[in-house]
């Protein structure tokens, strides 16, 4: 989720979030991240922790604490009502922080592991800036900062992809994105529909704009904030401490 969205954000997307995304999102993210964080030591904190997926996954996989980090307040909501269900001892792990990470109470190179996972693209240069900042002064010597590599281009055509619908009921929940280049990066256009039988109920859309980062410029980044990118793959980016 997103890092730099306010209180506001995700008011017609936290909806239909979980029951057309979660089940792929958990999949996706024990792919990109499960190993790196089923071997954390120390605290993980989950950036733009949306509705708890990498949290839950580390809290699956790992002993260690967990710091989710969501400014939205409808995404916290449905991450603190899937820990209102959780076991006690398991919330008892987790501290739900609500803002961004710089303004997240943390102490001083008490992480282990940051994990930013669909979050980079949706910064702006200042926003991201702040961001690794925040995450190289909580970082602990040895820690991982871990994210899902942004795009370095804008589509040349329009790409549309298309949530698998899911029945709830009488009610069947459908879901696509379309994603458009624009003067400042591309444009995220969500569509939800809610139908009966043949019938349409609701229909309902939201949009988001996403940044392109090239690789040469999101390691110049990281360098100016004391992050040395370590690796990377099709997918995935890393960086630590210099």
């Amino acid at each position: 989720m997103s890092e730099c969205e306010g209180a506001d954000a995700y008011r017609t997307t936290a909806e239909f979030y979980d029951i057309l995304q979660a089940e792929r999102d958990s999949r996706l993210v024990a792919e990109l991240y499960g190993a790196r964080v089923a071997d954390a030591r120390g605290p993980v904190v989950d950036v733009g922790a949306g509705s708890g997926t990498v949290s839950f996954m580390a809290l699956a996989c790992s002993g260690a604490p967990v710091h989710a980090v969501e400014p939205s307040a409808v995404m916290r909501s449905l991450l603190l009502t899937r820990l209102a269900w959780s076991r006690a001892d398991l919330r008892a792990r987790v501290t739900v922080h609500a803002g961004t990470l710089p303004d997240a109470e943390l102490p001083d190179g008490s992480a282990a592991l940051v994990v930013c996972h669909n979050v980079v693209p949706t910064l702006d240069e200042a926003a991201r800036r702040a961001l690794w900042d925040a995450a190289a002064r909580v970082l602990e010597p040895a820690g991982l900062l871990l994210m899902d590599r942004p795009r370095a281009e804008a589509p040349r055509a329009p790409e549309v992809a298309v949530f698998a619908p899911v029945r709830v009921g009488a009610d069947t929940y459908e879901g696509e994105v379309r994603e458009t280049a624009c003067e400042e990066g591309a444009e995220l256009a969500f569509t939800y529909t809610v139908r009966r039988g043949q019938r349409l109920v609701r229909r309902r859309g939201e949009r988001f704009l996403t940044r392109m980062l090239p690789l040469e410029v999101l390691a110049a980044e990281l360098g100016g904030c004391g992050l040395r990118w370590e690796e990377t793959g099709e997918r995935v980016l890393a960086a630590r401490r210099e």
